[in-house]
């Protein structure tokens, strides 16, 4: 091979790395998703010919796809989002070939014919023959590659980890990818292909879920609780809980509760003094702004409207005055161009356009003009005639302090109300035991007469007695009293302490956050028990014992002295402690076991490649594309880290 640098693609089903072998890093790093937005408002213009000299016509151009990093606002588009994969395999190829001209466009690769360099590129654990296949076909007949390696991520992150230490030939692989989990034996630097065993669940499951019990939680913030937002959740504070029922005998406790709960404060407009003294004639002028407004913004879109018929008419005037001077060779050609059959369908589209833009010019004409906008609000209330402005001052904030003492009795009553040993439910009670104690008069016939209770307007106080306290509807009308209070002491009193008249601001800001507790070792849980997310099949600890069992003790002992984990659910924080507390209770009396982190769970499976990539014998691993056309598109080299070659039976 002339060029001898690899390109190497780790395909993830969450994220994709690409970059050169010899790099210690990938140059390319994106979420393997694409989506194509809706059509391009902006307008393109075709030349209708310089001779004719007529204006270009306005077409709407084609929408382009956006890959991976070129979504700017991912969240905007979550709903139009497309991925190349269902689960962990590709099912997709459309897709698929649109990211691989995003990566090879940002690798430098763009104008060229084919790419010249030999690839290595991951796949699927027990990837089916037909997706290896249509993959081939895809990198070789489209792109023109040299060579491609097919290997399994979990395997190259394993001989990225033996690099800096002494090869190891047995180890028992978990690892955790977006869609599944995979427990995989390695027995004699071989992949025990038969002994492999599949969670489906991921890194996909546990995000999903946490976004489920927020919204559920808060079903008032629906809008605040994104994906986007449970994702960074889920990277940064989630961990797995060593012994879950235990953590969450403490998150009962409030002292701990308090202590460990993290409090994200959503974004909360407060309301202001100035926005709650408006009277009923200012309200009203900013209705009548706000419409005012809207007819701004309608009213420009028509004159743009307006714009593009005119702009529009004076191309198909063009064309008839193309067809009135006798070239009609020309005329046939425009009309082509802009997609009109004959000469009688552009004789209806000026007619249309004329008369929509009649109407648009008399719907202006006669239009009612925005009447110019009123005063804003009414002064600062100044003291009444013949009274000083301190005593003015002290009368208000007598005023508000008798306010506010009203308000914090309102308050103390309902709290005591609310316990039942406390004076006020206590007498609450007593009232309405004596109302159902009293004797009913019965009818001739044995029946219970009704005792008329709540047809006399005096019966009314009996239910005030009981209620006196839980009646807000003054509430409003103090807060805005009190608001009202503030803003003029605020204005004339220098020495005037607004802190205080915040408390309530900021109770309120209180219901705009969210609050993340025992989410925290919830969300993991799912991968020890997938029933919690409604999933029947066992979990990590099972699967690990159920995969042990399929072998002798000699080569389970084998195995689990090197339990190595990998994947982007492996950085979760107490992972490696549950599961040595798992594998110790599994496990015979006083055996011995080893469980080992990846340092890098996220890139060492494209680190990994890059080994293989430098290896003196890669060239073996290679499928050419001489062999792809003599073996077949399923055919591929079989390595340490690729799956098994299984040709597909012939009929």
């Amino acid at each position: 091979m002339a060029d001898r640098r690899v390109l190497v693609i780790d395909n993830g089903s969450y994220e994709c790395r690409v970059g050169w072998s010899d790099s210690k890093e990938p140059d390319l790093r994106f979420r393997n998703v694409l989506t194509k937005p809706r059509k391009d408002r902006k307008k393109e213009a075709l030349q209708q010919g310089s001779s004719e000299g007529a204006q270009p016509a306005v077409v709407e151009a084609p929408a382009e796809i956006q890959v991976g990093n070129d979504i700017t606002n991912i969240e905007a588009v979550r709903a139009h989002l497309k991925s190349p994969f269902e689960r962990n395999v590709i099912t997709n190829w459309n897709h698929q070939e649109q990211i691989f001209d995003y990566i090879f466009t940002k690798m430098g690769f763009e104008g060229q014919e084919r790419v010249d360099h030999p690839i290595v590129l991951t796949e699927a654990l027990a990837n089916p023959n037909f997706c290896r296949q249509q993959m081939s076909e895809l990198l070789f007949e489209c792109y023109g590659i040299k060579a491609v390696s097919y290997g399994i991520d979990a395997l190259y992150s394993w001989e990225h980890y033996q690099q800096r230490r002494q090869k190891i030939s047995d180890a028992l692989l978990i690892s955790f990818g977006y869609s599944t989990t995979h427990v995989i034996p390695v027995l004699g630097g071989k992949l025990q292909l038969e002994h492999v065993r599949r969670l489906n669940v991921g890194g996909y499951h546990i995000i999903t879920y946490l976004f489920r019990l927020m919204q559920m939680k808060y079903p008032v913030h629906l809008n605040a609780i994104t994906i986007s937002r449970m994702e960074k959740l889920v990277h940064e504070h989630c961990h797995v809980a060593v012994d879950y029922r235990e953590e969450l005998v403490k998150w009962a406790q409030m002292d701990y509760y308090d202590e460990h709960i993290m409090k994200i404060q959503l974004p909360y407009n407060a309301v202001t003094a100035t926005n709650a003294l408006l009277t009923a004639e200012q309200k009203q002028e900013k209705r009548r702004e706000l419409a005012h407004r809207l007819l701004e913004i309608k009213n420009r879109r028509e004159r743009e409207k307006l714009r593009e018929d005119e702009q529009q008419l004076f191309v198909y005037n063009k064309l008839r005055q193309l067809y009135e001077q006798q070239k009609l060779e020309k005329f046939e050609r425009a009309l082509q161009q802009q997609q009109i059959g004959t000469l009688e369908d552009l004789d209806a589209l000026i007619a249309t356009i004329n008369s929509r833009i009649k109407r648009a010019q008399d719907r202006a004409q006669s239009a009612p003009r925005p009447s110019k906008q009123q005063e804003k609000l009414d002064k600062m209330p100044k003291p009444p005639a013949g009274v000083s402005q301190a005593d003015w001052l002290a009368e208000l904030h007598g005023k508000r302090e008798e306010l506010l003492g009203r308000k914090q009795a309102r308050q103390q009553q309902r709290s005591e109300q609310a316990k039942r040993h406390t004076h006020a439910a206590q007498q609450r009670m007593r009232i309405i035991s004596s109302l159902a104690k009293s004797e009913k008069r019965r009818k001739a016939n044995g029946e219970e007469e009704d005792d008329g209770f709540g047809m006399n307007d005096n019966d009314w106080d009996v239910y005030k007695r009981i209620n006196r306290y839980n009646d807000d509807s003054d509430s409003d009308a103090d807060n805005e009293q009190l608001l009202e209070f503030e803003k003029i002491l605020s204005h004339y009193d220098a020495n005037f302490d607004v802190s205080n008249s915040n408390a309530q601001a900021q109770t309120a800001a209180e219901n705009y956050q969210l609050h993340f507790g025992v989410e925290d070792i919830r969300v993991p849980e799912i991968l020890f028990q997938p029933s919690m997310i409604g999933c029947s099949e066992a979990g990590l600890s099972e699967l690990i014992a159920f995969v042990l069992k399929l072998f002798t003790a000699e080569e389970q002992q084998r195995l689990v002295e090197h339990v190595y984990l990998t994947g982007g659910c492996a950085q979760f924080k107490g992972l490696k402690d549950r599961l040595a507390k798992e594998l110790l209770e599994m496990r015979p009396f006083q055996s011995k076991f080893s469980i080992y982190e990846s340092d890098e769970p996220s890139l060492s499976a494209w680190l990994g490649a890059c080994v293989h990539a430098e290896e003196p014998n890669f060239g073996h691993s290679l499928t050419t594309r001489q062999d792809h056309q003599e073996y077949g598109s399923e055919f591929f080299r079989e390595h340490r880290a690729s799956n098994l070659f299984y040709p597909t039976p012939k009929d």
